[in-house]
C-alpha cells in the first residue's frame, strides 16, 4: 500500500473509532454540575482572569493568587467564560476525549503496530472513566489529550530521518512533543514525570543538543510555576493555608492533617496497597465496570485487571527491549507517583492519562502472547485470537456499563430540561442552600462551608472550608479570622460531622439557624462571635 493509502487508512480507523467516543458521550451525556468542587475551583479562575481579576481564587474572602493548580486550563475556560454556559464547557471536554481517542490510536500505531492500536484506541473509546470525564468541568481530559500529543511527536522525533532535523539537530517533530509537555505539566503539576521522561530519554540517547533543549523546557515549565508559587505565596493576603501537592502527598491523610507526615516504611506499604488496588479494583473498573453488576462479576473483575496488568507489562517489557522510549519512561515514572499518592486520592480520574499506554501495551502483549503459543505453525491466527479475546473480555464490560447508563442519563436529561436536575440528594440540598444565599444574604456576605468553591459559584457570596480539627477552638478561630457571616452545614460530608458539628454544639449561643432545606437537610446558620448578652 501507498504511503498516502496508508495515511487515508490510518485516517478512516482513527476517525471512526474518535465516532464512536463521541457517539457514546452524547448518549451518555450528564448536564448536571460534578459535585467534586474542582470544576467549580477551574471555573471561578477562568472567570478571575476572562474578568481581568488576575490569576486569583475570587471565592476567598481576601481574594489571594491561587498557587495550586497550573493555570492553562483555567486560561482555556477564560475563553468560554463570557458565554456563561456550562454545557459549553462540558461539550469542549467531550471535544477533547474522542481526541484522545484519535491520538491514542496514531500513538499505540508507532508504538506497537496498527492491529494493537486498533484495540487499544477501541477500549479507550469504550472506556466507562473516559465516557464519565468526557462531560465533567475538569483538567483530565485536556492533560490526557497533551500527554498523548507530546508521546506522539516525542516518539516521531526520535523515530525521524535527518532529513527532518534542523541544522541543529532539532526537528519540528520534537519542538511540539516538548510544547505538549510542557503544557501538560501547566495544565497539571501530574505531567511532571512526563517531562522527566523525556530529559531522560534524550540523556540513555546521548543526544545533547536534544537533551539540553528537553531540560530546558523542563526547567522553564517545572521551575518557573515553582518560582511563581513562591512568589504569589509571599504576596499580600496570600492563602498560606493551601498545602502544595508534594506536602499533601506526604501526608498520612490530606483531610486528617493530625494524622501527621508518612515515613519511609508508610510510603512503602502505601505503594503495595495503591498498586493492588489500581490492578485489581480500579483499572478493571475503568474499563469493564459492567461487570460487577453480573453475579460473580468481582471476581472477573479482578481476574481482568491482573491479565490486562500482566498482557501490559509483556508489551511494555517487548517493547523496552528493543528501545526504552519515552513512552514506556513515562510508563514507569507515572506509575510510581499513582503508588505514592495519598490512598484516600486513590481513584480512576488519575489512572486516565495511563490508560491509552496499558491500552497499547496489553493488546501488544496479547499479540506476543498468542504468537508464541502457535510459533512454528504457519497461518495460525492465534495473535489476532488473543486480542479478540481481550476486546471481548473488556467489551462486554463496557457494554453493560454503557446499556445500563442509558435509561438513567435519558431520564438525566429530560428531568434537566424540566427544570429538575437529578442531582444527588445532598447535593440537591446544598445547591438549593445557596441558592437560598444569594438572595437572602448581604452581597458582601462571607460564608464558611464544606464546598466553597461551589457554594460561591451558585451563590456569588465568599467563603472558605472551615479547619480540619477536632479542636472547637481552632474551628472557631477559623471562622473569626476570615469574617464569616455565616455557617453551611451541609450531609454532603462526614468531615462536617466530624470537625464543623462537634465546634457549634461547644458554642451554640454565637449561631442561629436561618435556613433550613431539602431532604437530607442542609442547614445555614448565622454567626456572631461575640454574642451580645441579654439584658
Amino acid at each position: 500500500m501507498s504511503s498516502a493509502g496508508r495515511l487515508s487508512a490510518d485516517a478512516r480507523i482513527g476517525l471512526a473509532l474518535a465516532s464512536l467516543h463521541l457517539f457514546l458521550g452524547f448518549l451518555l451525556y450528564d448536564p448536571t454540575l460534578f459535585p467534586g468542587g474542582d470544576n467549580a475551583g477551574y471555573m471561578i479562575l477562568g472567570e478571575a482572569l476572562a474578568s481581568g481579576q488576575g490569576y486569583r481564587d475570587i471565592y476567598l474572602p481576601f481574594g489571594p493568587l491561587h498557587t495550586k493548580y497550573p493555570p492553562l486550563y483555567p486560561l482555556l475556560l477564560a475563553v468560554f467564560a463570557p458565554l456563561g454556559s456550562l454545557q459549553l464547557l462540558k461539550l469542549t471536554s467531550l471535544v477533547l476525549t474522542t481526541l484522545a481517542v484519535w491520538l491514542t490510536y496514531r500513538l499505540a500505531d508507532r508504538l506497537v503496530g496498527r492491529g494493537p492500536a486498533v484495540v487499544a484506541a477501541a477500549l479507550l473509546a469504550l472506556s466507562p472513566v473516559l465516557l464519565e470525564y468526557s462531560h465533567f468541568v475538569l483538567s483530565e481530559a485536556l492533560f490526557v489529550v497533551l500527554v498523548v500529543t507530546s508521546l506522539l511527536w516525542i516518539e516521531r522525533a526520535a523515530q525521524g530521518s535527518t532529513a527532518e532535523e534542523g541544522r541543529h539537530g532539532i526537528s519540528p517533530a520534537l519542538l511540539l512533543g516538548l510544547a505538549a509537555a510542557g503544557a501538560a505539566f501547566l495544565t497539571r503539576t501530574a505531567g511532571l514525570p512526563l517531562l522527566a521522561a523525556a530529559v531522560l530519554f534524550f540523556a540513555f540517547e546521548r543526544r545533547p543538543r536534544r537533551f539540553a533543549l528537553a531540560t530546558a523546557v523542563a526547567f522553564a515549565s517545572a521551575g518557573g510555576w515553582w518560582l511563581y508559587q513562591r512568589w504569589a505565596s509571599a504576596a499580600p493576603g496570600a492563602d498560606v493555608s493551601q498545602p502544595t501537592y508534594l506536602k499533601e502527598m506526604l501526608l498520612r491523610n490530606p483531610y486528617d492533617p493530625a494524622a501527621g507526615s508518612a515515613g519511609p516504611v508508610d510510603l512503602a506499604v502505601r505503594a503495595i496497597e495503591n498498586l493492588w488496588s489500581y490492578i485489581s479494583d480500579i483499572l478493571p473498573r475503568s474499563l469493564a465496570g459492567g461487570w460487577s453488576s453480573v453475579p460473580g462479576g468481582e471476581g472477573v473483575l479482578t481476574a481482568l485487571g491482573l491479565a490486562i496488568a500482566g498482557l501490559a507489562f509483556v508489551g511494555w517489557v517487548r517493547r523496552s527491549m528493543s528501545r526504552l522510549g519515552p513512552a514506556e519512561l513515562f510508563t514507569v515514572l507515572y506509575a510510581i507517583m499513582l503508588a505514592l499518592w495519598p490512598p484516600v486520592w486513590t481513584d480512576q480520574r488519575f489512572l486516565l492519562p495511563l490508560l491509552p499506554l496499558l491500552l497499547a501495551y496489553a493488546a501488544s502483549g496479547a499479540s506476543e502472547l498468542g504468537r508464541r503459543l502457535t510459533a512454528g505453525r504457519e497461518g495460525a491466527r492465534t495473535p489476532a485470537l488473543a486480542m479478540g479475546a481481550l476486546v471481548a473480555a473488556v467489551g462486554i464490560g463496557a457494554a453493560i456499563t454503557a446499556v445500563g447508563r442509558t435509561p438513567e442519563g435519558i431520564r438525566c436529561l429530560a428531568d434537566y430540561r424540566a427544570g429538575a436536575p437529578c442531582d444527588p440528594p445532598e447535593f440537591a440540598s446544598f445547591y438549593a442552600a445557596a441558592e437560598w444565599a444569594a438572595t437572602n444574604t448581604p452581597p458582601d456576605a462571607i460564608a464558611v462551608s464544606r464546598k466553597p468553591r461551589i457554594f460561591f459559584l451558585i451563590s456569588g457570596r465568599r467563603g472558605d472550608l472551615y479547619p480540619y480539627s477536632t479542636d472547637a477552638r481552632v474551628v472557631l478561630d477559623g471562622m473569626k479570622r476570615i469574617g464569616a457571616d455565616y455557617v453551611v452545614v451541609d450531609a454532603i460530608s462526614g468531615t462536617t460531622s466530624r470537625y464543623l458539628v462537634p465546634a457549634l454544639r461547644e458554642n451554640l449561643p454565637m449561631f442561629e439557624i436561618v435556613y433550613e432545606g431539602g431532604e437530607p437537610p442542609t442547614f445555614v446558620l448565622s454567626f456572631e462571635p461575640d454574642p451580645v448578652a441579654a439584658d
